[in-house]
């Protein structure tokens, strides 16, 4: 798989730069590597959040803490790697006092609400299914470097190719990318019972 380097020059090739990068951590002294150091992080990370990536995915058993909300039932720490809870799958949930409910079935999930890094919900003893966040580049796959190589292309034009030029190009470099994922997304929920849908977090956060 390439590395970090390797993308940030594909990135860079999207747009039509003509300058390549050999370092970003720390950056080689260009104002190429300068741009890439400052976006590949927040588009690596928005390109994992959605959720369409099986490398990414992740189960864990959660520890709990202190309750305090009165909805519901029982509280637990997120994981430290944790970028968005998917599923709780369900382990025993507690609807009355004297009454519970056991299902062993995987695709079932309990309801669940997220307070910082705290999260609630009726279901006794959970597995949390997750999105890790990876940072090494050769843990991914074919699709997700091209998708992320076309929507760190998409900070760099403004950068890079400034005016409206950049911004055009830009915004067709995001609509390439987003197009990437959601057909990631659509052969993965061919095979899954989870469908997700890919949304750029700057988007997701209008909604």
């Amino acid at each position: 798989m390439p590395s970090i380097v390797q993308i940030c020059n594909m990135a860079l090739s999207h747009i039509g730069a003509q300058a390549n990068v050999a370092s970003i951590s720390p950056p080689d002294g260009g104002v190429e590597a300068h741009f890439c150091a400052a976006f590949y992080d927040q588009a690596r990370t928005e390109m994992l959040e959605p959720g369409n990536w099986a490398f990414s995915l992740k189960r864990a058993s959660l520890p709990p803490v202190t309750n305090d909300s009165e909805a519901w039932t029982f509280a637990y720490a997120l994981p430290s790697d944790c970028m968005r809870a998917l599923r709780v799958r369900l382990g025993r949930t507690i609807f009355e006092e004297d009454s519970a409910y056991y299902s062993p079935d995987d695709n079932d999930g309990a309801p669940f609400t997220i307070e910082g890094r705290t999260l609630y919900t009726n279901s006794e003893e959970p597995t949390l299914l997750y999105v890790n966040d990876v940072q090494d580049p050769f843990k991914f796959t074919p699709t997700f470097v091209t998708a992320l190589s076309y929507l760190l292309a998409s900070y760099l034009a403004g950068p890079i190719i400034r005016g409206n030029e950049g911004i055009r190009i830009g915004d067709a470099m995001r609509q390439r990318a987003t197009a990437l994922a959601s057909a990631s997304a659509a052969s993965a929920a061919n095979a899954s019972t989870t469908p997700h849908e890919f949304l750029p977090s700057s988007i997701e956060a209008r909604r």
